[in-house]
């Protein structure tokens, strides 16, 4: 009973009435209506198709795009080379003061960085101590020889006077022993003669002997003054001498002051040419070592254009031929003339291999810019350079098989054609 009672409830049912399977139930009404008629209309097109061609189109035009511009547009990639010098460092310290910054312009000797030698003033100061004490004893050991210099001189100036007054006596002595000599032979011959006496011979004979006797002593004087002016002039020189020992350690001292203001001077790193500072090393309060790299440094006018060419296409360029080269991002090509050839084949940078075949070995050939240089303000080193498509060098290139061919048979091949 209560089985058939939920039933009832669970689905309940209205006369003349349909049950859907929802449960709900529709009026007797809606069983006797028909549903509207549709017009049938033909079937549409997604339009996202169109967005999809078009996509694809695009897509396949900018890979043949990617790919004529990668290997049909340009015929020779290159890159902007110049000659950078490494400064290093010429002692070992720290690094005290940083007078340039990267990108500026300097010239030649111009000071980039000062390193730290407190060692070296240390000993500079104590060398100028002693350079002072040396320079004292000098002045006064000079002071004390000046002195006595001039007593020397005193004393051979009065020996020197005395000397010339004692030669003058030996003169006047010599010419007075000459005429006693001369009286002394006449009156022997007049003793010979019986006109003169013995006594006044002897007499004769005695002043004669009493003049040279006379002058042998004023000559030994004379010597003696000789002598003490001699010595007096050597005491002189000795005095000059006492100041040689000094003298000789004040130039050592100054040597070694100047040999210090040298060591000192390496640490004041300086520009070795012109050009721009393209990297800092090393920064104020950091340690160098000695030959460490301080500062790279871009030469001035050392920029270059540096095309990379397979052999067999060496021969469309020839000395001073003119070329234009794209530099991206610039529209305006450049206008260059080929400077040089390499000396050797080479592989190309790491980014231009993508360029060339693998393992490609390559030749280098350096332009420069026909008109004016290149700035590095504007242009960098490592900055990618193109080559664009020339039909008419490419259609001519080629060398003729008959310039390698003897001078005989390039003559004959020449008659047949």
């Amino acid at each position: 009973m209560e089985t058939n009672s939920q039933d009832s409830q669970r689905d309940p049912q209205s006369a003349g009435g349909l049950r859907f399977s929802s449960g709900a139930f529709q009026p007797p009404t809606a069983r006797m209506k028909s549903p509207p008629v549709s017009v049938a209309t033909p079937p549409q097109a997604p339009k996202g198709r169109f967005f999809v061609v078009g996509m694809v189109l695009t897509m396949l035009g900018f890979g043949a795009f990617r790919v004529w511009d990668s290997f049909f547009h340009y015929t020779a990639f290159g890159v902007v080379a110049g000659r950078t010098v490494e400064v290093p460092a010429p002692v070992t310290g720290l690094v005290r003061y940083v007078h340039v910054r990267e990108g500026d312009q300097v010239r030649q000797g111009e000071l980039l960085l000062t390193l730290d030698q407190h060692d070296l003033e240390l000993r500079l100061g104590r060398l100028d101590d002693q350079l002072r004490l040396a320079q004292a004893k000098l002045e006064a050991e000079m002071s004390t020889t000046q002195w006595r210099v001039s007593q020397y001189l005193i004393e051979f100036h009065e020996a020197a006077g005395e000397y010339r007054d004692k030669w003058a006596d030996v003169r006047e002595r010599q010419v007075r022993w000459r005429r006693t000599q001369q009286y002394r032979e006449r009156v022997a011959g007049m003793v010979e003669k019986k006109s003169a006496t013995q006594d006044e011979l002897e007499a004769a004979l005695a002043d004669e002997y009493a003049q040279r006797d006379r002058l042998e002593t004023l000559v030994e004087g004379l010597v003696s003054w000789q002598k003490r002016s001699q010595v007096a002039e050597l005491q002189t020189q000795a005095g000059l001498d006492v100041l040689q020992p000094l003298l000789a350690e004040m130039r050592n001292l100054e040597s070694e002051q100047a040999r210090l203001r040298d060591e000192m001077a390496r640490g004041e790193v300086r520009s070795p040419v012109n050009g721009t500072v393209l990297k800092r090393h090393r920064f104020t309060g950091e340690g160098a070592e000695q030959l460490q790299t301080l500062f790279t440094i871009l030469e001035e006018d050392s920029l270059e254009i540096v095309l990379y060419v397979p052999q067999q296409r060496i021969d469309e360029f020839e000395t001073d031929q003119t070329l234009h080269v794209s530099l991206p991002p610039f529209h305006d090509q450049i206008a260059c003339r080929v400077a040089r050839f390499g000396d050797e084949n080479v592989p190309p940078p790491a980014h231009l291999q993508r360029h060339y075949a693998h393992q490609a070995k390559l030749l280098p050939v350096h332009l420069l810019p026909a008109n004016g240089r290149l700035e590095h303000s504007h242009v960098q080193l490592g900055a990618v350079v193109q080559l664009p498509f020339d039909a008419g060098r490419w259609w001519n290139s080629g060398s003729p098989m008959t310039e390698f061919l003897p001078r005989e048979a390039r003559t004959e091949h020449t008659t047949r054609r």
